[in-house]
């Protein structure tokens, strides 16, 4: 229970942000998400934390106009400064977290009755290594201007003249004080090829030991984390740093209370984070290279000669031990009709079993000898410290990729424990640079249940996951099924929805198709038939299910059309909004054809986007091996993959989807679906029932009669004629 103390402090939040931000208003489902939020935090006083059963875990949903982020901004700051606990905010997209950063959190510094302090936690590859840099900007100072004009061309600035001059500029502002090292603070954009240079990853650090690292920003930044009340992160780097428990960029997960923000893309985040994949005859070619970057070490050094002399051993057993794997998948002869095999049940034939043990064990041990050699390296860093860092930087990549091949076989061999979700394993043909035939390696969780029980359920102090898109055909069980809360019998469960008058601004209108979206074919020739018609707004977002039929039915339309239309893949993302939002403010028609990531994260407000266009339901298609072994799991229990997974993962699609529309309490607008499934099948009810409550008119025949529906009491249904 919250004291006194602390609701008043809620409270007086509220009220400066009232008084002191221009139009802020805190609804009923604001109010209520902060008391969730508030309760939930407030676990975290419980001295027994062994038996919460998810006590401290609330699941919220939030519909678009909630106020979320302040909604669980207030309660969370207050309560992590009350109880002497770290808050982390995580979040997805780069949007959110630059809203955080540069909107929400400043005002709440400003005005709530409480003194915080917060940083943001970025990956390595964000951060300039200080060592690379001025090793790369001496290297370029000793290039004269005049022979890198030789070597380019007369009619245009050569590109060694502009690398040189940049990396010459970067130096120079940083250690003037002028740049803090940081990518996303600079003032000139640099190009990727160029950055990649300047950036190092853990294995190629010399941390302490680094005669730069007084002044790395990496360091730096971590240092401003240590002493931050608030962390803002993201997805992937909390599921790096609870992977690596010690050590890491963020506070004790024991000590922290954590907001996931954008959690509906948690599930698929942690399945993907602790996935593994290797090439076969890739791999054989990079370490076949490592022996030789072991001797460069050792004699540049003066190390021990043993170092290069084990690594080329272990090098030539390991390459044998791949070899002998291509072989044994050759003569499988499994890939000639197929381009994937799957291991059924995640289970290993003993051929895969015998040649993978050899393998780990060999990877193992030429890892050990690596890392022996990377530490009689590091006792020489401050002594030569440019020829330590450019070795380390070599032997650190071969590091890296092999503790992804020990990563992958760990997981390829490991026996899943009883009861626990089982690993999907398969193999790939593999078309890479060499015109070898290749074949990849994979191990995955189907899900991400059981990684994130035991290192964030069981573990954090408490937890709130946030998002608009949390439940699926009206209910949480998907979501919590994948992120394994359902074990959880004491979580909090919370629906909140959007403040937005739907029902006498929005339509959605759902036409009588002749045809149905399994005929391809048909269905897109229908859609090019109806499309023109639909096109008659300022601004329309029109969705497709696939690429091959935005492409298809673009090619088809008139002219006249085409020219209005800015289509994904054409373009980059960001520019096709910004190219959308100029023909719209020039008073000109503009449409975006877009696929799935043109369906989340999208604000097009006011005339920007009147009009959605859903060209079929947002079905995925099974055929990766990772979603045939989740299948195959869920039907092994005697349930229905459909109903379980493909039915509730179309209704986040769908709801993502129209959520398109109103993103401002002035936006107004249409939400058409060209999908005649949403009310000739049975489950369409279902898919309707997760939507907001639009005012639904659907198409059946010439008659126009109205009909009251109730969908909790807020759905209301119209049938006209197509």
């Amino acid at each position: 229970m919250l004291s006194e103390d602390e609701k008043e402090l809620i409270r007086k939040g509220l009220h400066a942000l009232r008084e002191g931000i221009p139009n802020f208003r805190s609804r009923r489902p604001q109010l209520e998400m902060i008391g969730t939020v508030a309760n939930t935090l407030g676990v975290c006083y419980e001295a027994d934390a062994s038996n919460r059963d998810g006590r401290n875990i609330a699941v919220i949903e939030a519909g678009t106009g909630t106020g979320k982020t302040i909604g669980y901004l207030i309660p969370a700051l207050i309560l992590a400064k009350s109880c002497h606990k770290r808050l982390v905010v995580s979040t997805t997209t780069t949007t959110l977290q630059n809203q955080l950063l540069q909107k929400d959190v400043p005002a709440l510094q400003r005005f709530l009755p409480i003194d915080f302090t917060y940083a943001v936690a970025k990956g390595r590859g964000r951060y300039a290594c200080i060592a690379k840099l001025s090793d790369k900007a001496e290297e370029a100072n000793q290039e004269t201007l005049a022979f890198a004009e030789e070597r380019s061309e007369k009619s245009k600035p050569s590109e060694a003249i502009f690398t040189i001059k940049l990396l010459a500029q970067l130096n120079k502002q940083f250690h003037a004080g002028e740049w803090s090292g940081d990518r996303d603070e600079l003032r000139m954009p640099v190009p990727d090829s160029v950055w990649k240079e300047l950036i190092t990853d853990r294995q190629g650090c010399a941390g302490n030991r680094c005669p730069y690292f007084a002044q790395c920003p990496f360091y730096a930044a971590r240092q401003r984390i240590k002493e931050a009340d608030l962390v803002i992160a993201n997805h992937d780097l909390v599921l790096s740093a609870l992977e690596m428990a010690a050590g890491t960029v963020l506070p004790d997960v024991a000590e922290t209370l954590f907001v996931f923000d954008e959690a509906h893309s948690l599930p698929a985040k942690v399945v993907d984070h602790f996935a593994a994949k290797h090439t076969v005859h890739g791999a054989i070619e990079w370490i076949s290279d490592v022996g030789e970057t072991a001797r460069d070490v050792s004699l540049g050094l003066f190390l021990d000669q043993q170092y290069y002399r084990d690594a080329q051993t272990e090098c030539g057993i390991l390459v044998g031990y791949l070899e002998d794997l291509y072989r044994a998948i050759d003569e499988t002869k499994a890939f000639e009709e197929k381009r994937a095999r799957r291991f059924k049940n995640g289970v290993l034939p003993a051929w895969g079993k015998s040649i993978g043990e050899n393998i780990l064990a060999s990877a193992k041990r030429l890892q050990q000898t690596l890392r022996r050699l990377r530490e009689a390296m590091l006792d020489k860093a401050q002594s030569e410290a440019h020829l330590v860092q450019r070795l380390l930087a070599e032997l650190g990549f071969y590091l890296g990729k092999l503790e992804n091949l020990v990563d992958t076989w760990e997981l390829m061999l490991r026996e899943d424990a009883v009861g626990a979700t089982p690993t999907a394993r398969w193999i790939e043909k593999y078309e890479g640079v060499s015109t070898q035939q290749d074949y990849l390696i994979c191990a995955s969780p189907i899900s991400g249940g059981d990684k994130l029980a035991r290192l964030l359920w069981n573990q954090a102090s408490a937890v709130v996951l946030t998002s608009a898109t949390l439940t699926s055909c009206g209910s949480f069980h998907l979501f919590l099924e994948q992120t394994g809360l359902s074990r959880m019998r004491e979580k909090k469960l919370l629906k909140v929805d959007s403040p937005f008058d739907y029902a006498n601004k929005a339509k959605l209108v759902i036409p009588a198709m002749k045809t149905d979206p399994k005929d391809a074919s048909s269905h897109t020739e229908e859609v090019i038939k109806r499309l023109p018609a639909l096109l008659n707004t300022a601004g329309t977002l029109v969705l497709f299910a696939s690429a091959r039929q935005m492409r298809e039915v673009y090619a088809q339309l008139p002219e006249p059309l085409r020219r209005i239309i800015l289509m994904q893949g054409a373009l980059p993302k960001m520019e096709i909004i910004l190219r959308h939002r100029s023909a719209i403010d020039r008073g000109e028609k503009s449409v975006i054809f877009g696929l799935a990531s043109f369906a989340e994260g999208v604000d097009l407000p006011l005339e920007y986007c009147t009009h959605v266009v859903i060209s079929k339901l947002p079905f995925s298609i099974p055929d990766s091996p990772l979603e045939e072994a989740r299948r195959e799991w869920i039907e092994s229990q005697g349930k229905s993959a459909f109903l379980e997974i493909t039915l509730p993962e179309a209704g986040v699609r769908l709801a993502q989807g129209v959520g398109r529309l109103l993103r401002t309490d002035q936006d107004y607008g249409t939400v058409t679906i060209l999908d005649k499934r949403l009310i000739t099948k049975r489950w369409g009810k279902r898919l309707l029932a997760g939507l907001p409550p639009f005012t639904v008119i659907q198409a059946v025949d010439k008659k126009s009669r109205s009909v009251k529906r109730g969908l909790e009491g807020k759905l209301s249904h119209g049938n006209i004629s197509g």
